[in-house]
């Protein structure tokens, strides 16, 4: 079990840079071979740490404008940052602040091939989803004008499709299911022809389900069921230890580190280390 990072992920960008990889072909090789996307939560509003993020081996970066002061704009940047600080080897999510399509066709204009909405319950909110991410006649994301410009090849095709077409093939469509209710319906949801991958919120179902651990690894098994039983990838926070067992149950894109608690773990740990060296007898 190694990470597709081993590759090289360039094999999967479209034609120009600022038309989205293919993270849907990447999340199939990866299912289908039995290995993993090792991903890196960005909640930092910098483009400087993008970079430095961006420069590390991680396959994938998941910006997060759900609990971040993240600003449209910024994301934008941050996307660029990330493919260019990266050689375009980085695939670039973006998991939204809001049910709405407006932050969707931001940071899809900005190149994100992936799109995670949180607390994701029904159908109908799926339904909204892919139409905010998909073009006709998948869906009703409209013509982004200020992007695919008439210069610099902005346009070209991809494997023979269009740039509309190459949009649709390429962006996943991810739910996060972090409720109850997102379990129970969970078998609708994950039939549908637009899904590609989901994402468990760990935590908040335990709160949901009053903050028992026991049940929540009991809605969480059942959710894993129900994604082996349609072939749909798992994206979640996975601690090291445990990635084996998880990657037999689906979990094809791991979320292993993040900046901020990096940074703060990091200092910490060699503050504790410089502390000690310091308060030695001579």
């Amino acid at each position: 079990m190694a990470s597709i990072r081993a590759t090289d992920l360039t094999k999967y960008n479209a034609g120009h840079p600022r038309q989205p990889p293919n993270l849907r072909l990447a999340l199939r090789d990866a299912y289908e071979s039995r290995t993993a996307l090792l991903g890196t939560w960005l909640g930092i509003p910098s483009q400087h740490v993008a970079g430095i993020v961006a420069s590390t081996a991680t396959d994938f970066v998941v910006v997060d404008g759900e609990h971040t002061p993240n600003s449209a704009t910024l994301i934008s940047d941050t996307i660029q940052t990330l493919r260019a600080h990266s050689g375009n080897q980085i695939l670039p999510l973006v998991r939204l602040p809001a049910h709405t399509h407006d932050w969707a066709a931001w940071a899809l204009d900005a190149g994100a091939c992936g799109i995670i909405m949180p607390h994701t319950e029904t159908v109908e909110q799926v339904r909204d989803l892919i139409d905010y991410v998909k073009f006709p006649p998948y869906g009703k994301r409209s013509f982004p004008p200020y992007v695919l410009l008439p210069i610099d090849n902005q346009k070209a095709d991809t494997n023979g499709m269009n740039v509309f077409e190459t949009a649709n093939e390429h962006i996943a469509v991810i739910p996060q299911i972090e409720s109850k209710l997102g379990v129970e319906n969970a078998e609708a949801i994950l039939q549908m022809a637009g899904i590609d991958a989901i994402m468990i919120g760990q935590t908040d179902l335990r709160l949901d389900v009053g903050g028992s651990f026991e049940v929540a690894a009991q809605y969480i098994a059942r959710l894993e069921d129900v994604a082996l039983k349609y072939k749909k990838p798992i994206l979640s926070i996975v601690e090291a230890k445990d990635i084996p067992a998880k990657m037999e149950r689906g979990y094809t894109m791991l979320l292993v580190a993040a900046d901020v608690p990096a940074l703060a773990l990091g200092l910490q740990s060699s503050l504790e280390k410089a502390r000690t060296r310091a308060s030695t007898k001579l």
